[in-house]
């Protein structure tokens, strides 16, 4: 049997048990809604970056995680007084429209709006630019 094919059966074990683990663990639920498996997270090229990092986790700047941790006195977006969740930056924030527009026109190409998460992960990959400033919390 040939190294490579090897190194394959390694590797497709060590991402098959990655994914039991993937699937059993109660944390990380938001970034399971951008990556569902392990294999898509793997095949996906992206440039973390950490205002990707942020969104995928839903650790980071927005008001509702700073909030969780007794950081922030509100949650609320200020300029919209939604709360300012990763669904809200990505879907609702009155501030982020116009970046979310160019993200649409990408997806209306070639899929309905709005996109779950993975595939918007996918689409973004696409127009990489307005992701960044999608952040902006």
């Amino acid at each position: 049997m040939p190294k490579s094919e090897i190194v394959q059966q390694v590797r497709d074990q060590s991402i098959s048990k990655w994914q039991i683990q993937w699937d059993r663990t109660r944390k990380g639920s938001i970034t399971k809604q951008f990556f569902a498996t392990v294999k898509d997270r793997l095949t996906t090229k992206i440039k973390l970056t950490p205002n990707f990092t942020a969104i995928v986790t839903a650790h980071g700047k927005s008001k509702a995680y700073l909030h969780r941790l007794k950081i922030i006195e509100s949650p609320e977006c200020i300029y919209d007084g939604e709360n300012q969740t990763v669904d809200h930056v990505l879907y609702d924030c009155t501030k982020l429209q116009k970046e979310r527009e160019k993200v649409i026109s990408n997806v209306l190409k070639q899929d309905n709006w709005p996109v779950n998460k993975s595939d918007l992960v996918n689409n973004i990959q696409k127009t990489l630019h307005p992701i960044h400033k999608l952040n902006r919390f």
